[in-house]
C-alpha cells in the first residue's frame, strides 16, 4: 500500500500491515496513556505484519520489568493462533528516556522472542526522544517496507 510522504493512516486491525518505523509510531502516540505514565504497550502482529491486538503493560516503571511483558507473548497458545511478530513500545517519559542497560534488554526480549518463533519487530522508548534500543546495539531495522531503509 503506498502513501503520501507523511501522512500515516492509523493502521485498521487486520487490514493494513505495519511495516515502517512512522506507522508503528503513530499507532503508539494513539495507544500511549495520556496523561503519560509508566507502561509498556505491545502490537500483536500476524505473518502480513497486521496488527489484530494491543496490549498495554501498566505499572512498567523498572526497566526490567519490559521483559515480563515481552514473555507473555512467547507461550505457544499465541504462536499457534497467529502470533508471528511484536512491536513494542515502552513510555519512560517521567525519567527521561532510554537506561543504560537497554542494550542488553534489546538482546533479551530478542532472544525470548526468537525462542518463541516470534520476531520482535522493533522497541521504541519514549522519553525525552524516542528511541530504539536496536540502534543503539548497531542491529540492523526488521521492517518489511520500503521505508525500513530510513529506520
Amino acid at each position: 500500500m503506498s502513501r503520501p510522504t507523511g501522512i500515516h493512516r492509523f493502521p485498521r486491525a487486520h487490514i493494513d500491515p505495519i511495516v515502517d518505523p512512522a506507522t508503528a509510531l503513530s499507532l503508539f502516540r494513539r495507544a500511549l496513556a495520556v496523561p503519560r505514565r509508566h507502561e509498556t504497550v505491545i502490537v500483536l502482529l500476524d505473518d502480513r505484519r497486521c496488527g489484530f491486538s494491543i496490549v498495554t503493560v501498566d505499572g512498567t516503571d523498572e526497566p526490567d520489568h519490559v521483559l515480563g511483558a515481552i514473555e507473555c507473548f512467547t507461550h505457544p497458545p499465541l504462536v499457534e493462533n497467529g502470533l508471528d511478530a511484536l512491536l513494542v513500545a515502552t513510555d519512560r517519559t517521567a525519567d527521561g528516556g532510554t537506561e543504560p542497560g537497554d542494550a542488553d534488554r534489546w538482546f533479551e526480549m530478542c532472544d525470548l522472542t526468537d525462542q518463541a518463533g516470534v520476531e520482535l519487530v522493533e522497541w521504541f522508548v519514549f522519553g525525552r526522544t524516542i528511541s530504539c534500543p536496536r540502534d543503539l546495539v548497531g542491529a540492523p531495522p526488521r521492517w518489511r517496507g520500503l521505508d525500513a531503509r530510513s529506520a
